[in-house]
């Protein structure tokens, strides 16, 4: 009697600790409650950083570029010129500064053009002046070859006499060579007006490096 008793309570406690080891390994082994695939990509892109707002400043720095530098340049020039075109406004008047310009555009067409109607010449350029022209003409002209002016820009320079105006001057023009365009130049010139006979006339004519064109500045 005694041994079927101690049968039945070792066999309670064989299967007591079989359900607390079942317990125990189910427990552990348990896998972890899946998320919610739309929950991970919100996670996702919670936990990812941001990149950096790109330093602009930094990579001029960087790279030695000023980005703003030109446009202050010509913002200078431009505030320089119309210094420069200001006090001739104030000096000769309105008018007179626009008809210097209207000659000084006019002077460097007819040279660019190489034009050798002298006729024409008459009242743009003062007579000294003239005759430095023709010199000049007749040495760069050459056979079956022609210029056609494509655009010319004037602003006012300074001067170093008081009696007188210089402009700048850009001039672009195209080479036409037996009929066949050869190059395209572009080149600044200075112009020094005087007043003649009410009349504001071209009395010289350089390039910043030389004298006009293909001849040296003395």
């Amino acid at each position: 009697m005694e041994k079927r008793v101690l049968y039945k309570f070792t066999f309670l406690i064989i299967v007591a600790l079989l359900i607390i080891a079942m317990y125990v390994w189910k427990w552990t082994t348990d896998d972890e409650e899946k998320q919610n695939p739309e929950e991970l990509f919100d996670e996702s892109q919670q936990e990812t950083e941001e990149p950096p707002a790109l330093q602009e400043d930094k990579i001029d720095e960087v790279l030695g570029t000023k980005p703003d530098s030109n446009a202050a340049e010509d913002k200078d020039n431009q505030q320089t010129e119309g210094q420069h075109e200001t006090a001739y406004q104030k000096q000769f008047g309105d008018q007179a500064v626009t008809s210097a310009k209207e000659q000084a555009k006019q002077g460097l067409a007819l040279y660019l053009s190489q034009v050798s109607d002298w006729d024409k010449w008459e009242g743009v350029v003062t007579s000294s002046f003239l005759e430095d022209i023709k010199q000049a003409i007749q040495t760069m002209r050459e056979a079956n070859v022609e210029r056609n002016i494509e655009s010319i820009e004037l602003f006012a320079s300074d001067t170093s006499q008081s009696n007188s105006m210089v402009f700048g001057a850009f001039a672009t023009w195209h080479v036409t060579s037996n009929g066949q365009i050869t190059n395209q130049r572009t080149q600044l010139f200075y112009l020094t007006m005087v007043q003649h006979d009410n009349q504001w006339l071209v009395n010289n004519m350089v390039t910043p490096d030389e004298g006009m064109e293909g001849k040296k500045n003395k």
